[in-house]
């Protein structure tokens, strides 16, 4: 069953929480980690370890060893190592859920509870529990949104032509994707979204991102590229690289919307002086892997997280929808300033 939490705590209240569980039971965690030393990723290892500390000065837990791979290979070897260490509960964010499949099956037959974090692996029994932003939630309101957008349009019979770039493979981007086409393609204006190419896939990645748009610029007829009225991606800094070209690019009249999912800061300042296109975002942040360690912290203490019994559940954490008319509201939020809390 699906349980949503109540987060977004202020460091003030992380050290508090932290100091009422503190002189406990010697608890060991193992977190296992993508390697990056920027962006998204980057800014959650940090506030991983940021989190490992604090539990770690305030008592609440013995120590920690963390391993960050920067593929499925290293992930394992990273897992093996911790293993090897004894802990009393692994926190495992997996580059890809079926390469990491059997170590994990490794981590509970050794009957290690298991917290999986932000990208699943699919039909995995056993873990203790899994955590991750509501990424489908985050599609189902991206549909909503695109249909008051467009409603004058819709109902005018236009077509809404539109670009798909989606993050990767994973659970993440399947449920992103597949929450927008479920709220869409249940109204009778499915048939007006019109999907121009297949989704780039851009591993994340700007400049990846800004390479296939470029590509798609020189490949498309001019009258495609002036009847593109919204570019759906999965993250903020694949707007990024997508901005790069479009800030020059005369051709896009047609261009309205950019969707995107983070509510980085860097991505928001891009917009704050372009009338068109303009940007709709969901926060989505590097910090909720903090709420990944609590819940491993409880799974070791044999409590309740978030006053709820902890049995293979999945918990989703809410987002934020962040648009020309909420943004300042949003930079002035708590959830924005715990986001940039620690030196990045």
């Amino acid at each position: 069953m699906k349980k949503f939490l109540s987060l977004f705590l202020s460091l003030a209240l992380i050290l508090t929480s932290a100091s009422v569980l503190a002189q406990t039971d010697g608890i060991k965690l193992g977190i296992v980690t993508p390697d990056a030393d920027h962006g998204f990723t980057g800014e959650s290892v940090a506030h991983a370890r940021a989190e490992a500390e604090a539990l770690k000065a305030s008592g609440v837990i013995e120590d920690y060893m963390m391993a960050v791979g920067i593929d499925a290979s290293k992930q394992i070897q990273g897992l093996d190592e911790i293993l090897n260490w004894g802990p009393d509960v692994v926190v495992l964010w997996p580059m890809e859920g079926d390469l990491l499949r059997n170590a994990a099956q490794k981590v509970v037959d050794e009957e290690v509870p298991l917290i999986i974090y932000d990208r699943l692996i699919e039909n995995f029994e056993g873990k203790a529990a899994e955590i991750m932003g509501d990424n489908e939630k985050i599609g189902n309101m991206m549909g909503e949104y695109l249909l008051k957008f467009y409603e004058e349009d819709l109902k005018a019979g236009k077509k809404i032509n539109y670009l798909l770039f989606i993050g990767d493979s994973s659970t993440v981007s399947k449920q992103r994707t597949g929450g927008m086409l479920d709220v869409i393609n249940a109204t009778e204006f499915k048939d007006n979204f019109v999907l121009l190419q297949d989704g780039f896939q851009t591993d994340w990645s700007n400049a990846k991102s800004q390479e296939y748009f470029e590509n798609w610029l020189t490949t498309a007829d001019a009258a495609t590229i002036s009847d593109l009225d919204l570019i759906v991606t999965h993250d903020d800094e694949i707007v990024d690289g997508l901005m790069t070209v479009i800030r020059d690019e005369t051709a896009l009249t047609d261009l309205r919307l950019i969707t995107s999912v983070g509510g980085r800061r860097e991505t928001l300042s891009t917009f704050d002086e372009i009338e068109k296109p303009l940007l709709l975002t969901y926060y989505f942040s590097p910090s909720y892997i903090r709420e990944a360690i609590r819940l491993g912290v409880a799974v070791a203490k044999g409590e309740q997280y978030q006053g709820q019994d902890v049995s293979g559940q999945l918990f989703l954490i809410p987002t934020i929808e962040v648009d020309k008319d909420t943004v300042e509201a949003f930079r002035n939020s708590q959830e924005f300033i715990d986001r940039y809390s620690i030196a990045n």
